[in-house]
């Protein structure tokens, strides 16, 4: 029954000793990666719901079928569909299957599901990197391989969500951590003399691609967003016809709207704003810009 858990077996006193070395190591580190770094378990979080969900399914249609029993009309508009639902041959009697046992039950799996489905929920918006990104941190995974400790991720728990981290971001964040993973991997083929692991290092070195890919975003944005500004400027103070400079500045806008809903992630609203903004900005180089008669 979901809910039930067996008591751990019993460490050994070297098992034990080694695991509090790991865990000290890991909460004493200097470096922010290491320090803040945790497994997240999509895959084991993501089971443990999955097997949550199919026990409740199945209560859920002993419930359905002990309702559809009692030969109810359903209402008008039946939004839940009733008059199309399957019925079982074989119903047992509402008093066997509907029991005080069956809804303590129910509520405990309710509960632990809706628990973790909001958990699930709360780590999946964390921010992450790749266990690759911390050597020290990778050198207490013996039994992972290189290629699994380049696809482990670890939650920042010390940083905010990424709720608002723009897709260009994670797409820098993506190759920053693959391209470490080639520096690696080439490095762990050249290591012809069998010394083990490429993490074997006095001196560690860690890659903060979060930082990395965040001071890269910004900077490109700014620096588009003043090419933006520069360009039509540029364009729109020589003596060309109206015609011209409604075409500048229509094509302008088009190109930075669609820059900005591609790269950023922005509501609906923000775009709209953005693009409203900036036209009105462009209005007054055209407006200040008029050819001289």
């Amino acid at each position: 029954m979901a809910g039930s858990t067996a008591d751990p077996l019993p460490l050994s006193s070297k098992e034990l000793v080694d695991k509090f070395r790991k865990c000290w190591i890991t909460s004493t580190a200097d470096n922010n990666l290491t320090l803040h770094g945790f497994r997240r378990f999509k895959t084991t979080h993501l089971l443990n719901l999955r097997f949550l969900e199919q026990e409740i399914a199945d209560m859920d249609h002993i419930i359905y079928q002990a309702g559809l029993s009692l030969d109810l009309n359903p209402s008008s508009t039946d939004r839940l569909g009733l008059k199309h639902s399957k019925r079982d041959v074989n119903v047992p009697k509402i008093e066997e299957s509907i029991t005080q046992e069956f809804i303590l039950k129910l509520r405990e799996l309710l509960r632990q599901y809706d628990e973790a489905l909001a958990a699930f929920n709360n780590i999946m918006t964390m921010e992450t990197f790749s266990l690759l990104d911390d050597e020290k941190h990778s050198s207490l995974r013996e039994d992972l391989t290189l290629y699994e400790v380049y696809k482990t991720r670890l939650l920042s728990v010390d940083l905010g969500t990424r709720f608002r981290t723009d897709p260009f971001q994670r797409w820098l964040h993506r190759y920053l951590r693959a391209f470490r993973y080639w520096r690696l991997a080439r490095k762990s083929k050249n290591n012809i003399e069998g010394l083990g692991s490429p993490f074997e290092h006095r001196r560690w070195s860690y890659q903060n691609t979060i930082l990395i890919a965040d001071i890269i975003g910004r900077a490109t944005t700014a620096a588009l967003t003043a090419v933006f500004l520069i360009i039509p400027l540029v364009i729109l103070s020589h003596d060309y016809s109206k015609d011209i400079q409604l075409v500048v500045v229509s094509v302008c806008i088009i190109i930075l709207s669609f820059l900005v809903s591609l790269f950023l992630k922005v509501s609906s609203f923000e775009m709209m704003a953005v693009s409203a903004a900036y036209a009105a900005i462009l209005s007054v180089f055209v407006s200040n810009g008029s050819p001289r008669g």
